[in-house]
């Protein structure tokens, strides 16, 4: 990850956070319309799956070469996003601990 992304990692999941801690039942489409008004456009959006009262999704932020996703935890006032690491070109696909 280059320098440009790993500062940029810092200022999305501060402002994700804030937003998904403000909805109380993150169903896949209430999180959609949460990202959607923060900027993140639907062909950016991946993943989005409910499990149990969270819901879990990936962000692809790839720009000018980098490799900058979030995976992202809706839970609430627990909501979590982490930065990830995805390749700088070509479809969208994180790599999760049981892929090969």
């Amino acid at each position: 990850m280059n320098a440009r992304d790993w500062c940029a990692s810092g200022h999305h999941e501060q402002r994700i956070i804030e937003a998904l801690q403000k909805v109380a039942e993150p169903t896949p489409a209430r999180v959609r319309k949460t990202l959607n008004g923060l900027g993140y456009i639907d062909e950016r959006i991946h993943g989005l799956k409910q499990d149990g009262k969270t819901t879990r999704f990936y962000l692809d932020l790839r720009e000018n070469g980098g490799q900058l996703c979030e995976v992202g935890l809706a839970a609430g006032e627990v909501s979590d996003v982490t930065k990830c690491v995805v390749p700088a070109s070509g479809p969208f696909a994180v790599k999760t601990e049981e892929q090969p």
